[in-house]
C-alpha cells in the first residue's frame, strides 16, 4: 500500500511544474500575480466543490462543523498553498522549472525532516538520522548541479 501511494504521489508530482508555468503564463493575461493566484484558486475552488458533491452523492459523510474545534494552525494550509502558488508564478519564468522545482523539494524535504523529528503539527515523532540528513544534503548537491547550466 505504501509503494502505491508513494507512486500516485510522484504521478501527481510531475505535473507540478506545470501548474507553475500554467499559472505564470496567467500572470501575462491578468498582469498582476494576485490576480492569476486568484485565478488558479477560483478553479481549484470550483473544482473541490464538485468533487464534494460527488462524494456527498456517493454518501461519504463530513462535517463542516468539526472545523471550528481545529487549532490555529489547522486553518493555514490555504496560506501556505496560496505562497506556495503566488512564489511559484513569480519564481518559475526567472528561474526555469528545474531550478525552481529542485529548490521546492529540497526545501520541503528539509522541512519534512524538521517536522517528523519533533513530531510538529500533530505527526509522529521520527529522528533524523545520518541517512536522512545525507538524502537532504544530496537534494542540496542537486539544486547546485541544476543550477549551474
Amino acid at each position: 500500500m505504501k509503494l502505491t501511494w508513494l507512486a500516485i504521489s510522484l504521478i501527481v508530482a510531475l505535473i507540478i511544474p506545470g501548474q507553475a508555468a500554467m499559472n505564470a503564463k496567467m500572470r501575462e493575461f491578468v498582469l498582476n500575480p494576485m490576480y492569476s493566484s486568484m485565478v488558479s484558486f477560483s478553479v481549484g475552488a470550483l473544482s473541490c466543490v464538485l468533487l464534494m458533491f460527488f462524494t456527498m452523492w456517493r454518501g461519504e459523510e463530513g462535517n463542516w462543523r468539526g472545523a471550528a474545534n481545529a487549532p490555529w494552525w489547522a486553518w493555514c494550509g490555504g496560506l501556505v498553498g496560496m505562497a506556495f502558488v503566488t512564489i511559484a508564478l513569480l519564481a518559475v519564468p526567472r528561474l526555469g522549472a528545474a531550478s525552481f522545482s529542485s529548490a521546492i523539494l529540497a526545501g520541503q524535504l528539509i522541512g519534512a525532516l524538521a517536522l517528523d523529528h519533533f513530531g510538529w503539527l500533530g505527526l509522529p515523532q521520527n529522528q533524523i538520522t545520518p541517512t536522512r540528513l545525507s538524502g537532504a544534503l544530496l537534494l542540496l548537491a542537486g539544486i547546485w548541479l541544476v543550477q549551474r547550466d
